[in-house]
C-alpha cells in the first residue's frame, strides 16, 4: 500500500513539473547545504544533522556528495533476553558518508529528468548494559526523476530509487522528494523527505548556491 501512495504521490508531484515544455530552464546543480534530519522507524527514532553538496562540471553531469551523524535509542530487549524485556534500550550513533555522480537531462523549459548513482558508508556504534559494538555497513543507491521550477522561486523534485547494503541487508525501494524556496539567488530553504517501507525520513535546512 504505502508503494502504491509512493508511485501515486511521485506521478503527482511531477506532472505539473514536466509539461512545461522546451529547452533551458536555469536549474542549478551548485551548491552547498546544512539539514537537520529526523528518521522514523519501527526499531528506533534518530535526529541529527548533514552536509551535502553537488557540483555540475558540465552542462549535464554532476558529482555530489554528503556527511552526517544522527543517533537515538534502540531498542534491544529481544536480543538480550529470549522473550525480551520491555524498556531496555542501547543508544547508537550511524555517521555516514556518501559520494556519487549524476546526469541530468532538460524536458521542458522549467524541467531536468535526473539519475543519480551513489556509493554509501556507514559507521554503527551501540552502546548500554555492557555492550558496545562498533559496525561498517557498505551499500549504495541510485535513483531517478524529475526536478524542476514549479515557480521562480520554488524548485522541487520528485524521485524513485533503490538502495541496498552488505551486512544481510535487504534492498528497498524508496522515494524522495524535496523542494528548495529562493530568498535570493545564492541563500535558500530546503525541506526533503525519503519513504520507503522500512523508515521515514525528514530533513529541513538552508541551502547556499554559487
Amino acid at each position: 500500500m504505502k508503494k502504491t501512495l509512493m508511485a501515486l504521490a511521485l506521478v503527482a508531484i511531477a506532472a505539473p513539473i514536466a509539461s512545461q515544455a522546451s529547452e533551458a530552464n536555469g536549474i542549478g546543480y551548485n551548491y552547498a547545504q546544512l539539514d537537520y534530519v529526523y528518521s522514523d522507524s519501527d526499531a528506533f527514532d534518530m535526529d541529527g544533522g548533514t552536509l551535502s553538496g553537488s557540483y555540475a562540471f558540465t552542462d549535464n553531469f554532476f558529482t555530489f556528495g554528503e556527511y552526517g551523524k544522527v543517533k537515538g535509542d534502540h531498542d534491544v530487549s529481544d536480543f538480550v533476553f529470549e522473550g525480551g524485556f520491555d524498556g531496555m534500550k542501547a543508544d547508537v550513533k550511524d555517521s555516514h558518508w556518501s559520494l556519487g555522480a549524476g546526469f541530468n537531462a532538460s524536458i521542458g523549459d522549467r524541467a531536468d529528468w535526473v539519475t543519480k548513482v551513489a556509493y554509501d558508508r556507514h559507521t554503527v556504534k551501540a552502546s548500554g548494559y555492557g555492550m558496545r559494538i562498533r559496525e561498517h555497513i557498505d551499500g549504495g543507491y541510485i535513483t531517478t526523476g524529475v526536478m524542476g521550477r514549479v515557480t521562480d522561486k520554488l524548485t522541487a523534485n520528485a524521485y524513485l530509487g533503490y538502495t541496498d547494503y552488505n551486512r544481510g541487508y535487504e534492498g528497498n525501494a524508496f522515494a524522495d522528494f524535496g523542494a528548495v524556496y529562493a530568498f535570493n539567488p545564492t541563500w535558500g530553504l530546503h525541506v526533503g523527505a525519503v519513504l520507503s517501507d522500512a523508515t521515514e525520513t525528514y530533513s529541513l535546512g538552508v541551502r547556499a548556491s554559487f
